[in-house]
């Protein structure tokens, strides 16, 4: 009888290692559940632990990229916008002028007062452009140039525009008839 318990024991402990190994092989649950028992029972690290650890480290910098690439995209929607509205005002009053810059003497005053306006618009989007490469992390300006003939402009006045017209005069009127 004993010899009969010893088999039974020994067959029972038999399956019961290939049960185990058969499950911690196909299920994920038991597999994660076995090895949160011996990681408790023995105060061991467990692969399954590990390979938790680095899953919830990968799902930190996937939240992080995706918190970054909204931030992103809403700062370049923003550009977008602004831009957009901008360059329609411009527009808009640019042809607005037209009739206005057509008037001798008052219109070269139109004209400047315009294209100061522009500049102001222009020097705007440049700095918008800064503001969206800060938002995008990179480490670029806008090309100085470019800062300085829109922020910084030196435009001429009515009057020196209007005696340059008149000292050109002749020549564009020779050009015309063919003289020169």
């Amino acid at each position: 009888m004993l010899r009969w318990a010893r088999r039974l024991i020994l067959i029972g402990a038999f399956a019961s290692l290939i049960a185990t190994n058969v499950l911690t092989l196909t299920s994920v649950a038991f597999n994660a559940a076995l090895s949160g028992a011996f990681s408790t029972a023995f105060g061991i690290q467990t692969v399954a632990d590990i390979a938790a650890q680095r899953l919830a480290g990968k799902d930190r910098i996937i939240r992080q990229q995706t918190a970054d690439t909204a931030k992103r995209r809403a700062a370049v929607r923003k550009f977008g916008n602004r831009l957009s509205a901008r360059t329609k005002r411009v527009a808009t009053r640019s042809v607005a002028a037209i009739p206005a810059e057509a008037i001798p003497y008052l219109g070269i005053a139109v004209l400047i007062t315009g294209t100061a306006y522009e500049l102001y618009e222009a020097c705007q989007s440049v700095q918008d452009l800064e503001i969206l490469y800060d938002a995008l992390s990179l480490n670029e300006s806008p090309p100085e140039g470019a800062v300085s003939a829109a922020c910084d402009p030196v435009l001429p006045s009515a009057s020196s525009v209007w005696d340059s017209v008149k000292d050109q005069a002749d020549t564009w009127y020779g050009s015309v008839l063919g003289e020169g």
